[in-house]
């Protein structure tokens, strides 16, 4: 069986999606199925890429409504049919529109990803794609969030949509650990960490007055923010408020760096207070490190963190209800060692590449099934 996935570009495979991608692509080959990504367009990485799990081929498509667009694609088909080609999976927007839109055969299966609360929709009204849908066969989510909003959005028979997680690499200690800079110089304060970027949705602000409130009440209370400070205005107001409350001691900016999770076994408590998430690394890479977690109750958020089991979920922008949570947890020990514990235990069994790859393939194969016994063909 071949399975092709076309995708609108790689600009790196070091995260996000493209990790996704890549580890899938890895994962599919190492099972023994012909792989092959197919590229819309180039970027400077992949033009230097060496060494990828799979062959590789570009389009050169730089726009979606051109006429070579259309022609190429039509080219791409013919080759797809020609090679026996079982399913065709399109990830990000462009691919999304244009695999059902041009490839939809009854020889193969069409595929497509939607993997955020929306942000797909940008430029794209959902309307696009729905006028689609019955020229797609399976659309995979990244959580069941992500598939509610699809199925709202673009009036998608439940069936027709499937939810494959997102998968987390292992992460083993090393030298390289045990030398990363401290970021908190308080031995007796609870100590927090934010992995996120610092920009409105994530709501950065509601845990640095969380910090300062708790140190007001008698509650040593110190806060590291991790992440690459991308909103200036905001950043701005984060800053003022912490100076006009003379709090800079509790309140440590460390900026982007590459591996987070280096940095986590030095905080007690891991938080995520956005207004939206699909399904977050962030809280993944918390729960793999065995980190009690306080999260938003939005988005995926609900489907790693679930309430009294693993971490405590607070309604968004309840700055009262994140104090509370952070008062639960400094204050039991225990508790937050067994909400770290049953995070790791979830991680492995769930959120695993090795269980992303397995649920991919075998959505996969039932598709190539139930497209050899005649169903849904056009």
């Amino acid at each position: 069986m071949k399975i092709v996935l076309l995708v609108d570009a790689l600009h790196s495979i070091g995260a996000g999606s493209e990790r996704q991608i890549y580890k899938l692509l890895e994962g599919l080959k190492a099972q023994g199925l012909a792989v092959e990504l197919v590229l819309l367009r180039h970027t400077p990485f992949t033009r230097a890429l060496e060494n990828f799990p799979c062959p590789i081929s570009c389009l050169d498509i730089s726009s979606i409504l051109s006429v070579s667009a259309w022609r190429k694609m039509r080219q791409l088909r013919r080759r797809l049919i020609d090679e026996h080609v079982a399913a065709v999976h399109a990830w990000l927007p462009d691919s999304c529109l244009l695999a059902p839109l041009t490839l939809k055969h009854k020889r193969f299966r069409i595929i497509t990803s939607r993997r955020d609360m929306g942000l797909i929709y940008d430029g794209k009204p959902a309307l696009l794609f729905s006028l689609l849908s019955g020229r797609t066969d399976t659309v995979i989510a990244n959580s069941k969030a992500v598939a509610a909003l699809v199925k709202n959005k673009e009036n998608l028979p439940a069936q027709k949509i499937r939810v494959v997680y997102n998968g987390i690499e292992d992460f083993v200690a090393s030298d390289e650990t045990l030398s990363a800079p401290q970021i908190f110089d308080q031995a007796n304060a609870i100590k927090l960490i934010l992995v996120a970027n610092i920009k409105p949705v994530k709501r950065t602000l509601d845990a640095v007055k969380a910090t300062i409130q708790l140190n007001r009440d008698g509650q040593a209370t110190q806060l590291a923010l991790v992440g690459e400070r991308q909103d200036k205005a905001y950043c701005h107001e984060i800053e003022t408020y912490i100076r006009d409350n003379n709090a800079q001691a509790c309140i440590h900016w460390v900026g982007s760096i590459k591996e987070p999770r280096l940095l986590l076994a030095q905080a007690d408590i891991g938080l995520l207070v956005s207004d939206s998430e699909g399904l977050s690394n962030t809280l993944m890479e918390y729960m793999q490190m065995g980190l009690a977690t306080i999260a938003t109750e939005v988005g995926g958020n609900p489907e790693l963190i679930r309430h009294n089991e693993n971490g405590l979920l607070i309604p968004k922008g309840d700055i009262d209800a994140l104090q509370n949570a952070v008062r639960t947890l400094s204050n039991n020990k225990d508790l937050r060692e067994r909400f770290g514990a049953v995070s790791q235990q979830r991680i492995e069994k769930d959120f695993s590449i090795s269980a992303m790859i397995a649920q991919s393939l075998h959505y996969y194969q039932a598709d190539a099934r139930s497209h050899a016994k005649g169903e849904s063909l056009c």
